[in-house]
C-alpha cells in the first residue's frame, strides 16, 4: 500500500477495495501456502526465475534485445535531449502532467486521450458529435494503464510507457522467430534491427497503442501459421480491442487458412476461418459497448472524422501535392511540410515493399500492408502515416533480407539519426502524432 496508496475499484467482476496491507497479506499467505500444500515442487518463485531466464538467454533473445532495449532507452534520452536543448514549440505544451519535463515527457499527443479513458473511462456528448471525443480509441491499452497502474499509484502515462517498451521487447522474439523460419537467423535479425531504428518506431517507446498493436498482430501470425488456433484467437482478439483497424487482421488470418483449403477437412478449416474471425469480433465487441453509450454501434468510427479523416481519395491526396511543389517547388514542400515529407516518405516505403513481401512471404502478409496503408491513405492522407507503417513487420523481415550484410550498418545508422530527429519533433511537440 506503500507504493499504490490502495485502491476501489469497479471491474467487470464487480467492485474491489484494497486500501490496506493487512488483509491483502494475509490472502496471499494463505493462497501460497495452499498452493505449496497442492503442488510442492517447483516453487513457483523457482519457476518463474527459471523461465525468465530461459528466456533471457535464448538464442532469439540474445540476437535481438540489445538492439530493441537500447534503441527504446536512446529514444527517451533523445527526447529529453531535445526538450533542456531546443524547447518546446510555440504556444506548447496545451496540458501536462508533471512540472518536471522529464517526468512529463510521456504525456504528449494522443496519450492525453489514453490518459483521460483510463482515469475517467468512455464519455459521449452527443450534442458535439463532429468535435474529437475519445470514443475513437478503442479500449485495450487504456485499460491495462487503468488496471496495471493501481499498482504504481496510478501513474498511468508511465504505466503505458512501460507497457509499450514490454510489449515491444516481446513482439521482437516473434519477429525473430517467425523471420528465421522464412529468410535465415542473419536476415530476421537484421530486420528487427531495421524496425528498431526505423524512424517512427519513437512510438514503441511512447505512451501509444503502437508496441501492444504490434504484439498483437505479429503474436497472431505466429500462431496461426503453426495451427495453434486457440492462442492465434486470443492475440487477435487483442489486436481488434487495440486499435480500429485491428479488425483487418482477420482478412489476413483467413487468407492464411485458404492457403490449405485443398488439403485441409472441413472440421479443420472451419476452427482456422472461426480463429481468423477473432480480430473482426473484439471489433464488434466495443461497437456494441459503444452502441449502448451512444445509440450508434459504428459511432467510434464517425469521430475520426473530426481528426480529418474523412473520404478524399488517393487522386486528391496525390494531385494535391503535385500542385503544391508546382507552384512552389520542391525546395518549398520539404522546407515547410517537412512532416508530411516524413510521412509520405513512410507511405510510398511501405507500399513499395508489397511486391516483394509477397514473393518473399505470400498473400496474406502483401495483403496486410495494402489494406492498413491504402486504407488510412484514402481516409486521412498521410496522417500518422509514420505510426502506421511502423508496425507493418512484414516490410521489415522482407528489408532484413533485402540489405545485404556488408551495407546494412549505413542503413542502420542512418535511419537510427532519423529517428532522433522525430523523436525531437514529438516530444517537443512539434506536430508528429
Amino acid at each position: 500500500m506503500t507504493i499504490s496508496g490502495g485502491f476501489r475499484e469497479m471491474t467487470p467482476l464487480g467492485r474491489i477495495s484494497v486500501t490496506s496491507w493487512e488483509r491483502p497479506l494475509l490472502l496471499g499467505t494463505l493462497l501460497l501456502l495452499g498452493r505449496h500444500w497442492w503442488w510442492r515442487r517447483p516453487g513457483a518463485g523457482s519457476r518463474f526465475l527459471q523461465a525468465l531466464g530461459q528466456g533471457w538467454r535464448s538464442e532469439a533473445a540474445r540476437a535481438v534485445w540489445p538492439v530493441a532495449i537500447s534503441s527504446r532507452l536512446a529514444v527517451l534520452v533523445v527526447g529529453f535531449l531535445g526538450i533542456t536543448l531546443i524547447g518546446y514549440a510555440p504556444g506548447t505544451p496545451p496540458y501536462r502532467v508533471y512540472n518536471n519535463d522529464f517526468l512529463d515527457m510521456p504525456a504528449r499527443w494522443d496519450t492525453g486521450w489514453y490518459m483521460g479513458i483510463a482515469t475517467n473511462g468512455y464519455s459521449f456528448d452527443p450534442a458535439a458529435s463532429g468535435t474529437m471525443q475519445n470514443i475513437a480509441f478503442f479500449p485495450m491499452y487504456p485499460m491495462l494503464m487503468r488496471y496495471l497502474g493501481l499498482f504504481a499509484a496510478r501513474q498511468v502515462i508511465w504505466v503505458g510507457v512501460a507497457i509499450s517498451i514490454t510489449a515491444f521487447l516481446w513482439a521482437t522474439l516473434y519477429i525473430f522467430r517467425l523471420a528465421r523460419t522464412r529468410l535465415g537467423d542473419d536476415a530476421a535479425a537484421a530486420g528487427v534491427g531495421f524496425l528498431a531504428v526505423y524512424p517512427f518506431a519513437l512510438f514503441f517507446s511512447a505512451a501509444y497503442t503502437e508496441s501492444l498493436f504490434l504484439l498483437a498482430t505479429v503474436a497472431s501470425c505466429f500462431h496461426f501459421e503453426r495451427d495453434q488456433l486457440a492462442k492465434a484467437a486470443t492475440w487477435g482478439l487483442v489486436a481488434g480491442l487495440t486499435r480500429p483497424n485491428g479488425c483487418l487482421l482477420s482478412v489476413v488470418l483467413a487468407l492464411m487458412a485458404l492457403r490449405q483449403w485443398q488439403t485441409t477437412s472441413w472440421q479443420a478449416m472451419t476452427a482456422r476461418i472461426l480463429s481468423a474471425s477473432a480480430p473482426g469480433i473484439g471489433m464488434l465487441i466495443f461497437s456494441a459497448y459503444i452502441y449502448f453509450l451512444t445509440g450508434t454501434s459504428f459511432q467510434w468510427a464517425s469521430q475520426h472524422g473530426a481528426w480529418g479523416r474523412v473520404y478524399r481519395g488517393l487522386d486528391s491526396l496525390i494531385s494535391d501535392r503535385v500542385r503544391y511543389i508546382e507552384i512552389n517547388g520542391l525546395y518549398n514542400y520539404a522546407s515547410t511540410l517537412s512532416l508530411d515529407v516524413l510521412n509520405s516518405s513512410a507511405a510510398l516505403f511501405a507500399l513499395a515493399s508489397v511486391w516483394p513481401v509477397y514473393r518473399r512471404l505470400g498473400m496474406p502478409y502483401a495483403a496486410m500492408i495494402l489494406l492498413n496503408v491504402l486504407l488510412p491513405l484514402t481516409f486521412g492522407g498521410v496522417l500518422s502515416m509514420g505510426r502506421v507503417t511502423a508496425v507493418m513487420f512484414p516490410a521489415f523481415m522482407w528489408l532484413g533480407a533485402a540489405v545485404p550484410a556488408a551495407h546494412r550498418s549505413g542503413w542502420l545508422v542512418g535511419l537510427a539519426m532519423l529517428q532522433a530527429v522525430c523523436a525531437i519533433a514529438f516530444f517537443t511537440w512539434r506536430p508528429l502524432y
